[in-house]
């Protein structure tokens, strides 16, 4: 096998893996933000006064802020070890 088809052979696996790379975390990100949507439509469709409900509301608003805020800062780091990794 020459050095071209062994070169273009590694791109190809490597083109097939990076969809994959994500892993669950995109899923968890997103199960997570879906969860905290449906629960946001449930309380809003909850029998409570009016101020509780925003009150809960914007009480999820806030967790969902803080894990996205957690998730991101944990995505950037991953980001820079892999790029430390393929760089040096």
């Amino acid at each position: 096998m020459s050095r071209d088809d062994e070169d273009e052979l590694e791109e190809e696996t490597e083109e097939e893996a990076a969809p994959g790379r994500m892993g669950g975390g995109g899923f968890a990100t997103g199960l997570a933000v879906g969860a905290l949507l449906g629960a946001a439509v449930a309380l809003m469709f909850a029998p409570a006064a009016g101020h509780i409900t925003r009150r809960k509301i914007r009480r999820k608003l806030e967790d969902a802020k803080e894990y996205a805020s957690e998730e991101l800062g944990d995505l950037s780091k991953r980001a820079r070890k892999e790029i430390r990794k393929h760089v040096g």
